[in-house]
């Protein structure tokens, strides 16, 4: 046969069945994003920023109290979370991936938080663990919170529901106006994949980085870096600074024994709570900002958390592949 592909219309996907699936990933990333806002901005005590990562009559209900609407879950923040001492956080979440259950314009999810303080000898300390039952909503073009039940797990604190419970069914989906930032409209199915793409890879870059890190390749380590790259961290132990794979590369393999563990094995680090930005006028650039945790085996052979951070990044796309043009690696605790 010739002129025509085997199988009649086998393989062949109709592209409102293809615009379909894509808008679901995209949902997906954008309920993802919106988990990782809502710890950045909890983190940093922008409550006016929080509340507004809920509907018009989102809910949020959790030990602190419960508030619905905007304006009164920032208000109810204000008034219950005690006063921070310094202008820098002074805990942070840890937020796994959310499990998400798309319908339309609603969504539900499930996702795992655990509370990190400064615990003694300046090391980071879990103080709670639990997780957040959640309703989403597209509202104006974007995703927000039509609720939001935080339950802590560890210790267990069962929640005082408020008089008639917390429930309501919540506004139907609204549609026009500001984005917030979601897909363009307009943009070919070939920009909306390419964004799903670079996204995912970058995501990639990170736990590639964490994966050599700790198999201590520092080879591996410095390739991820641009040509012109930079990697700057600023522990107690002094300034660590260097420019181009090759004196990244070296300046890693002075660590162990010091900076890192002795070998292979005596230390790990876990990648957690990435927030990626990419660059809308230059495809080939993005910022990002993500959370480490480092962990070291005890005296008593029991995995210690030594050490908590956050990487700063610009990354740039080399050579067909993402790198890391810039990363700051600042130590929060310890």
């Amino acid at each position: 046969m010739s002129g025509g592909v085997t199988g009649g219309d086998q393989g062949f996907v109709p592209p409102g069945e293809i615009d379909a699936r894509l808008g679901r990933l995209e949902d997906t990333d954008q309920i993802r994003r919106l988990t990782q806002e809502y710890r950045r901005l909890l983190d940093a005590r922008d409550l006016d920023g929080y509340g507004r990562l809920f509907a018009a009559d989102g809910e949020w209900l959790g030990g602190t109290g419960y508030g619905q609407t905007p304006a009164g879950i920032t208000a109810m923040l204000n008034e219950r979370l005690p006063a921070r001492g310094s202008d820098h956080p002074t805990a942070w979440h840890l937020v796994t991936e959310p499990e998400i259950d798309l319908d339309g314009d609603r969504a539900t999810g499930t996702v795992t938080w655990t509370w990190v303080g400064r615990g003694d000898a300046d090391t980071p300390a879990m103080r709670l663990l639990g997780h957040y039952d959640d309703i989403y909503v597209r509202e104006r073009g974007r995703w927000r919170y039509q609720r939001r039940v935080a339950h802590t797990d560890i210790p267990h604190r069962p929640l005082d529901l408020p008089p008639g419970g917390y429930g309501g069914t919540g506004s139907p989906p609204m549609s026009g106006g500001d984005t917030g930032g979601v897909v363009p409209p307009g943009d070919s199915t070939d920009e909306r994949l390419r964004r799903l793409e670079d996204l995912e890879q970058i995501r990639q870059l990170f736990v590639e980085y964490k994966r050599v890190l700790d198999k201590q390749d520092f080879a591996a380590y410095g390739a991820l870096f641009a040509a012109d790259g930079e990697f700057i961290a600023t522990p107690q132990e002094g300034l660590q600074q260097a420019g181009g794979p090759a004196a990244i590369q070296a300046l890693v393999e002075a660590m162990p024994g010091s900076l890192l563990g002795s070998a292979p094995g005596d230390d790990f680090h876990v990648v957690i709570n990435p927030l990626i930005e990419l660059d809308a006028d230059d495809p080939d650039r993005a910022r990002a900002e993500v959370t480490w945790l480092y962990v070291v085996k005890g005296d008593d052979g029991l995995p210690s958390p030594a050490k908590l951070g956050h990487y700063d990044d610009q990354l740039v796309r080399e050579d067909g592949r993402w790198r890391f043009l810039r990363r700051e690696a600042p130590t929060d605790i310890g």
